[in-house]
Order: C-alpha cells, then sequence, then structure tokens
C-alpha cells in the first residue's frame, strides 16, 4: 500500500480518509470486488465517497476493473492479469496477462479484459455449475 500512496503524493493528491480506507481494502482483497462490497467493509464513508475515490483510481490507472455478472468490480493494479472464477462456488485466481500490445499500430494507452469462467480444483467436474 506505501507504493499506491506514493504515486498519489507524486501526483500531488492528497491521501484523504477515504481514499486510504479505500485503499486499504483493496489491498487486503485478493480478488475483484465490488463498490458496493467495500462500502459494506468500511462503513465508515458514504457509497459516493466510495465511487469518487474509485474514479480517481481508475483515472491515474491504480486500479483494473472488470465487468463480471453485469457488475463492475475492482481490484489494484499490481501487474497485468486476468481472473478466472469458479462458476460453481465463485472461487477466484489471478494469473498474469502475457498479452503484449505493442506491435498494434496508431494506438496507445491500450486496455483490454478477459475474465474466464470453469471449475475450480475443489468442485472439480464432478459437481453441475451453478
Amino acid at each position: 500500500m506505501e507504493n499506491l500512496i506514493q504515486t498519489l503524493k507524486k501526483q500531488k493528491i492528497k491521501l484523504t480518509k477515504p481514499r486510504e480506507h479505500v485503499l486499504g481494502v483493496l489491498s487486503r482483497t485478493h480478488h475483484p470486488i465490488s463498490a458496493q462490497a467495500i462500502f459494506q467493509e468500511i462503513k465508515k464513508i458514504d457509497l459516493a465517497s466510495v465511487y469518487r475515490t474509485l474514479s480517481l483510481l481508475e483515472k491515474l490507472s491504480l486500479v483494473h476493473i472488470e465487468v463480471i455478472n453485469q457488475e463492475k468490480l475492482y481490484c489494484l493494479e499490481t501487474r497485468p492479469h486476468h481472473h478466472i472464477i469458479c462458476q460453481n462456488c465463485g472461487y477466484t485466481k489471478s494469473f498474469d496477462c502475457e498479452h503484449l500490445f505493442n506491435k498494434v499500430k496508431n494506438f496507445t494507452n491500450i486496455k483490454h479484459q478477459l475474465t474466464l469462467t470453469g471449475l475450480c480444483e475443489k468442485c472439480g467436474v464432478s459437481s453441475p455449475p451453478k
């Protein structure tokens, strides 16, 4: 989390209590999480502050956004990565992204999403998906 704080300071952005709380939740959470879930975990700030903070972190490219089941989810942008989600129990695992976009001509700041679903080892193929 210290790297995130330093990034904010370099951008001359104040580390307000709401920003500190949201960054704390994101740094402790190792899977994509919704703004509503962040709000429920903190309970010390209003939902609008959560959304404003997430919007700021998105503009600074500090969070990665995925849309899963029509819900916008956030996780820290520690490295380019993707997620695979068990369609039975919801277990989520991240893995490194190896896509290289430096050969795409006439485009910069390229972003992409890839979310995979399957059955985790615990659920196996014997359980029918939900």
